[in-house]
């Protein structure tokens, strides 16, 4: 028997090769991206999962309430320490301290056989104890390798990046061209989906070798960099020791009432932004939702499809039963048609995302690999996505047809009412397109969200500025760097800071103002600058005067923000002033308009600008981009002669900023290729709905004609039909774009405003798409001859 069904369906399929192969596109674009959705999702919710004590590993992570909440996951210098002591029912605790765009170099300074890599998180101090938090496969040497300074351990990928194919245990590694490090152990490579991607391990006691007694002693300042790490006990409740946190903080914080240490699940680490997260869990899910929404889709126009194409089968279905087939026999006869469909849809989507996946890597900064052989729950998705789509897609149209009675079949009286209603199509059509809206406002959204934060003022020019590193080793070199390149043609000014004025970089501090005798209730941003770097970067000031030349802190430049968290209404009022930053006094000598300092996701908090060559780390170079080409390689040759033994490298500061928002354009292009193909696939549905209604309106539109109504009027009744569907479609979604993208914009200070435009936009793209779909069918159903329409049996 099921012999029989499986020549039979592929004899059908074949016959209606168009229609399969309709709907085999649209089942397979909207499986592919369930599929993409399903690895995409699975991937992230899955980071850091496959630690056996994943249930148990917190972070310490601190809240600092100096007149705003800042918010870090970092701890002060000698947390763990004191930590261990007072809360000795813990576990584990572990200390870090990671490094970033850190310079390693391995071979003999000077000679041909030296390397040099820039690593941008690669690296960090750990303790051993960091090796009982997280699981981590030791090829050689174990956790006590680390105990000793200036020891590390290194993974396979790490030694063969460094070493080739050399045995990497005992060869060494310079780090920033300072210290030098033995490798003593040898580990195997993380996994992909980890929060913690370093690959260079050295050892903690080499930080405390390196770092002044009194930094590694001072409750004071806190760094996201310095982090450690808990694993509790089984029995121990994580709020049981929050409960005790409050006595901790009292004992080692002066200022007890502003600082809060909370513990910070693993689970939570790399999706919660408000402590450094990368996804938001709450994006993922949204994912998935679309995910749903368009296999669904997908779904509804196969339905819509299936019940315009009965009108053709409905002989084959009388002559079926007359002979004595089941109405079971007919349901089990088209479902498994809708299942063999289905199945070549799957196939598809399983080539297509295969192709589609490297984009979609690149595009979210993912490294989703799929194993064919052991995957078990891939395998079990798309089996459940077979069974799941064959029976949503096909159980109806497969009731539709068994049900057909024999008489009118074989009569052709097939009515409207007996293919389950018109109506039914109009609401299947009505809720892709609600689906479809809903992408195509979020597109719009999301498209003049972006446009507003790449082009919006940031207070500074960064357009034609290169950003260059400034090494820590030889900081007397830098006038030298300065005065050659200043000599190039194509550069127009030089500048030294601890940053660029904008980036991911943000070192706050106490501040205190004239003679008040407190420090103020919040913090200021600190950035170091010299006296280059306003006429560089094109800052303005509003009053007072530029820094005069100095290497070291003698006067200070603040922001408006600043000025107005002083509480003072005019910039005179703080000019001439004193203030105490880093424990150093000086006078207040100009105020500089507001400038972002980090992304418009943020915003603009209060800054203090001084010299400070000491913590100086980057060089920018405002250029003649008509010269970029020559200039630039002028910078490079210019730069590795004056740092012979240093990594160059060079960042446009535009591009930078363009970073600050990688995560939007990720969501952005997935939002456009999602709308796209919702669009596509609800198009399917409405030729489905268009072919099926001028069948039902054939002798109708006869009649009509030889009444002589024109092909514009015949048009018109597909046309007015139409528009009120979707018209009806918009009405349901646009309240719910609305929703969903109002909170979405919330995130932002800076945010476009949801007006009628966007609204009105997304409605006239659709109609103008849907208009399009229509067109070619209506058409035809327009211009055919009354007397083919009119002739009976």
């Amino acid at each position: 028997m099921l012999r029989n069904y499986l020549t039979v369906a592929f004899r059908n399929l074949r016959r209606h090769g168009s229609y399969t192969a309709v709907n085999v596109a649209g089942l397979t674009l909207g499986i592919t991206c369930g599929l993409l959705i399903f690895l995409l999702a699975r991937f992230h919710l899955s980071t850091d999962t496959y630690h056996a004590k994943a249930d148990r590993i917190y972070r310490i992570v601190t809240d600092l309430h100096f007149g705003n909440r800042i918010q870090t996951p970092g701890v002060p210098y000698p947390f763990a320490k004191a930590f261990r002591s007072d809360f000795p029912e813990v576990e584990v605790v572990a200390q870090t301290r990671f490094l970033y765009n850190s310079l390693v170099s391995v071979g003999s300074k000077g000679t041909e056989q030296r390397k040099k890599f820039m690593l941008e998180q690669e690296m960090g101090f750990f303790e051993p104890e960091f090796f009982d938090v997280f699981d981590y496969q030791w090829l050689k040497g174990d956790k006590n390798v680390l105990r000793e300074p200036f020891t590390a351990a290194i993974t396979t990928s790490m030694a063969a990046k460094l070493f080739g194919d050399q045995n990497p245990v005992g060869q060494t590694i310079r780090v920033d061209n300072k210290q030098e490090y033995k490798v003593a152990g040898l580990l195997a490579d993380i996994a992909p989906n980890t929060e913690f991607k370093r690959e260079i391990f050295l050892s903690y006691a080499s930080y405390q070798s390196i770092t002044p007694k009194e930094d590694l002693e001072h409750w004071g300042g806190v760094s996201s960099n310095q982090q450690c790490f808990v694993v509790l006990p089984p029995a121990v409740k994580a709020a049981d020791i929050e409960q005790n946190m409050k006595p901790f903080i009292k004992k080692f914080h002066e200022d007890h009432d502003k600082w809060e240490h909370h513990l910070q699940p693993l689970s939570d680490m790399y999706f919660n932004p408000d402590y450094g997260g990368d996804v938001p869990k709450a994006l993922l899910w949204a994912l998935v939702v679309v995910g749903l929404l368009l296999v669904g889709t997908a779904g509804i126009n196969f339905i819509n499809l299936a019940t315009a194409q009965a009108l053709n089968r409905s002989r084959e279905v009388g002559v079926r039963k007359v002979v004595g087939s089941s109405r079971m026999q007919l349901f089990t006869q088209f479902l498994l048609e809708t299942g063999i469909i289905t199945l070549f849809a799957v196939l598809s989507s399983l080539a297509l995302a295969y192709w589609l996946l490297p984009a979609v890597n690149d595009l979210t900064h993912s490294k989703i690999a799929i194993e064919w052989s052991n995957d078990f729950t891939l395998w079990a998705f798309l089996l459940a996505m077979l069974l799941g789509v064959t029976l949503f897609s096909g159980a109806y149209p497969a009731l539709v047809l068994a049900g057909f009675k024999p008489v009118q079949a074989l009569k052709g009286k097939i009515t409207t009412q007996t293919l389950g209603g018109y109506s039914v199509r109009r609401g299947l059509v009505v809720a892709q397109f609600v689906i479809c809206q809903i992408l195509v406002i979020a597109a719009l959204v999301i498209t003049g969200q972006m446009r507003l934060l790449k082009n919006a003022s940031m207070g500074f020019q960064k357009e034609a500025i290169v950003m260059l590193p400034l090494p820590q080793t030889d900081k007397s070199k830098a006038q030298t760097l300065r005065q050659q390149l200043m000599q190039v043609s194509g550069v127009k000014n030089v500048s030294f800071a601890f940053d660029s004025p904008a980036g991911n970089t943000n070192n706050t501090t106490n501040c205190r103002f004239d003679t008040r005798q407190e420090d103020e209730l919040w913090q200021i941003d600190t950035r170091p600058a010299d006296e280059h770097f306003l006429e560089t970067f094109g800052l303005q000031l509003v009053a007072g005067r530029n820094l005069q030349p100095s290497d070291t802190v003698r006067e200070y430049l603040i922001n408006e923000t600043a000025l107005k968290k002083l509480g003072l209404s005019a910039p005179d009022e703080a000019i001439g002033k004193s203030f105490r930053v880093w424990g150093i006094k000086a006078p207040i000598v100009g105020v500089v308009r507001d400038f972002h300092t980090r992304s418009l996701r943020e915003e603009i908090g209060p800054v203090v600008l001084m010299s400070s060559l000491d913590n100086y780390m980057a060089c920018g170079v405002k250029i003649d981009l008509s010269q970029t080409t020559r200039t630039l390689a002028v910078l490079e040759k210019t730069w590795n002669q004056i740092f012979p033994d240093e990594y160059y490298s060079y960042e446009f500061l535009d591009d930078r900023i363009a970073r600050f928002y990688e995560m939007e354009s990720a969501l952005l292009g997935m939002v456009q290729g999602f709308c796209g193909i919702a669009i596509f696939i609800g198009c399917l549905g409405l030729y489905g709905l268009i072919s099926f209604t001028a069948a039902r309106k054939k002798k109708e539109i006869g009649v009509r004609k030889v009444l002589g109504a024109s092909t514009g009027q015949i048009l018109g009744l597909f046309g007015k039909e139409f528009i009120r569907l979707i018209l009806l479609a918009f009405l349901l979604a646009a309240p719910v774009g609305w929703w969903a993208m109002n909170n979405w914009l919330e995130d932002y200070p800076y945010r476009i405003a949801l007006n009628a435009g966007i609204f009105l936009l997304a409605i006239g793209l659709t109609l103008l798409v849907a208009a399009l779909t229509v067109s070619a069918q209506s058409v035809k159903a327009a211009l055919a001859q009354p007397a083919d329409s009119l002739r009976t049996e």
